[in-house]
């Protein structure tokens, strides 16, 4: 009889013994752990700062740097041409735009001299990407 014998106190399946197991910043609401001394909480981003260009020579990082910086011309312009009814996207962090537009699946197919895009449905930002594009070539015929 199984349901007259309790559970020892060093069981390892124990709930308590899983407590004790666990991290102290787990899932149990714990603080986080102390910042580490002269770092603040996070170790800094390698991507960032101006000794972490790409090229060793000063003529080739400006040529990057202008890359970049028309890049993010092209996605600002982008939100702002083809989302502007759309303030969810419209107005969104450059993450959550990547994610949501730049991430999406799609296949570029040719038939005949047609070329055409084709979005995966199953996305959610589909129709709103398909309008964005309608958009876009209406600005621009």
């Amino acid at each position: 009889r199984m349901n007259e014998r309790p559970f020892p106190e060093s069981d390892p399946h124990s709930c308590r013994e899983a407590r004790k197991r666990a991290p102290p910043h787990g899932r149990f609401g714990a603080p986080p752990p102390p910042a580490r001394p002269g770092r603040g909480p996070h170790p800094p981003r390698e991507g960032a700062g101006l000794k972490n260009l790409p090229c060793a020579e000063a003529e080739e990082n400006d040529a990057w740097l202008e890359c970049a910086l028309a890049a993010a011309d092209l996605v600002c312009w982008s939100k702002l041409i083809c989302f502007a009814d759309d303030d969810n996207l419209a107005r969104c962090e450059i993450a959550a735009f990547r994610y949501k537009i730049l991430h999406m699946a799609a296949r570029i197919t040719r038939s005949g001299r047609v070329v055409q895009l084709r979005l995966d449905r199953s996305w959610f930002w589909a129709k709103a990407l398909a309008l964005g594009f309608a958009r876009l070539r209406a600005a621009f015929a």
